[in-house]
């Protein structure tokens, strides 16, 4: 067995870029929802195969379980065929780190928005880095003499999927999502390394500096 087989990948990603495209193909309105069958032959995310895809990997979030990183890498490389797929990457990264955070405590959840400033940013650092690690196998450092964020993907799952880089805006979009949520972040992450540039691993560098209003 390899080692790629034997590492698994949260659930909770490929359900949240499913339900992202689920989201962004569903009708707005309800003179739209009249061609709701129509709409079913044309929008791949309102597909049985997909509703029955997001039924599935929704069981396995509520175990808290893994999947193999086939899945996901498919679903990214499937995503970066549509013509709104940066949107469907934004979404779904925001949509992974809100699930993230629903696995914390709610102890933890309420004491990165509700204690002191100080000891706030410090529960919210520490539950920032455990979801960033446990859901995306990614690594959350703070560098420099004033602490910017810096996370870092070693796996290369979104690489395989679009070898131009495009699935890291996923990856993007769910970092900055979870530091605005625990540690009062306003700000992006700009992806400062990419394998699909020839380095070792992915890396983003937070664009303000968490935690800071000024």
């Amino acid at each position: 067995m390899t080692d790629r087989n034997r590492i698994r990948t949260h659930s909770i990603l490929p359900l949240a870029v499913l339900e992202a495209m689920r989201h962004l193909d569903s009708p707005r309105d309800e003179a739209a929802a009249e061609y709701v069958d129509e709409l079913l032959k044309k929008r791949l995310g309102l597909s049985a195969t997909v509703a029955a895809q997001i039924a599935r990997y929704q069981l396995a979030v509520r175990r808290d379980l893994g999947v193999a990183p086939d899945e996901l890498e498919q679903i990214l490389r499937l995503v970066s065929r549509r013509t709104d797929a940066a949107l469907v990457f934004a979404d779904g990264g925001r949509r992974a780190a809100r699930r993230a955070l629903q696995r914390l405590a709610y102890p933890t959840r309420w004491a990165a928005r509700h204690l002191p400033r100080f000891a706030r940013r410090l529960v919210g650092y520490r539950a920032a880095r455990r979801s960033v690690r446990e859901v995306f196998g990614a690594r959350l450092a703070r560098e420099g003499p004033r602490g910017a964020a810096v996370v870092t993907v070693a796996d290369a799952t979104a690489i395989r999927a679009t070898p131009d880089g495009a699935a890291c805006a996923f990856y993007a979009a769910a970092f900055a999502e979870l530091l605005r949520q625990l540690v009062d972040f306003d700000g992006g992450m700009l992806h400062s390394r990419c394998r699909a540039q020839g380095a070792a691993r992915c890396e983003w560098r937070s664009t303000a500096v968490p935690g800071r209003t000024s």
